[in-house]
């Protein structure tokens, strides 16, 4: 696990840390997922933007993911 979330598929690159706060995209992430724009994540925002991204993975809209379809959508091969 370790090795594709710290080693691989993130790396340091835009989701890396650094001396200057946190990174772009968990901050651009952040701004995405809390809708009220209150600076906190409620269990209802955090749901709702994992159910937008699921939707986004569907691409035959079965409601269910396949390994094809997450690797589409992570890989944009379809």
């Amino acid at each position: 696990m370790n090795d594709m979330m710290g080693g691989h598929m993130m790396g340091r690159g835009m989701m890396g840390g650094s001396a200057m706060g946190p990174p772009f995209m968990m901050r651009m992430m952040f701004a995405l997922m809390d809708a009220d724009g209150d600076g906190t994540i409620s269990l209802q925002e955090f749901q709702a933007a994992h159910e937008r991204i699921f939707k986004a993975m569907d691409s035959n809209k079965d409601g269910k993911l396949t390994l094809e379809e997450m690797q589409a959508f992570i890989y944009r091969t379809r």
